[in-house]
């Protein structure tokens, strides 16, 4: 969706922005970003391994889903934490409670979020800022995927599970993924990332 708007409109967002204000945005500039109390926070572009690890993510979760519970599966879906002030981030990938589309995605919806660190993210917001915020806003499972330095694959999947308002290391995964829930998942890195 192009807004017709000149190439340099996003200079004129003010330094905090409403939950309202962001609904006018462009969709193209919303995937671009996250909101952290209400100020806008650029994302970088993934690397061509971050985004495959994130997609075969996603389509090993989808194929593992039960008729019930209802759960679904997106790669980087706007999760809005809080409307005032306006907090949403874009997790690689993000398991949810069937509902509508046109239904805005909370955090209190979802049950499984992951978020990809290789070399070019920022490895405190995903394993510090990310998961104090996830932690804070219920979600039952977070998973944090580490590439390796030399971009070629997978190094190490910590899962997070929450209890009692914060997470806990459950498990280091350091050859294959296996999980029991919330969608049973087995699978080797090898899987995840080869090209």
């Amino acid at each position: 969706m192009t807004s017709g708007a000149p190439e340099d409109w996003y200079r004129w967002i003010p330094e905090q922005i409403t939950a309202q204000e962001y609904e006018a945005l462009p969709e193209d500039f919303c995937r671009t970003i996250e909101v952290i109390d209400g100020h806008v926070v650029k994302c970088e572009s993934a690397s061509r391994l971050h985004n495959r690890v994130a997609r075969r993510l996603a389509a090993v979760l989808e194929q593992g889903r039960k008729p019930e519970p209802c759960l679904m599966v997106e790669t980087d879906v706007d999760v809005r934490i809080s409307d005032v002030p306006l907090n949403l981030r874009r997790p690689d990938v993000t398991v949810y409670r069937c509902l509508p589309d046109d239904r805005r995605l909370y955090a209190g919806d979802s049950v499984l979020v992951i978020e990809i660190v290789s070399p070019e993210s920022s490895f405190r917001t995903d394993t510090v800022d990310k998961k104090a915020a996830y932690a804070a806003a219920g979600i039952p499972v977070y998973l944090i995927v580490f590439l390796s330095e030399s971009q070629d694959g997978i190094e190490q999947i910590e899962e997070y599970r929450l209890s009692e308002g914060r997470y806990h290391l459950v498990c280091l995964h350091t050859r294959r993924l296996s999980l029991d829930g919330p969608i049973p998942v087995d699978t080797t890195f090898r899987e995840l990332s080869d090209g």
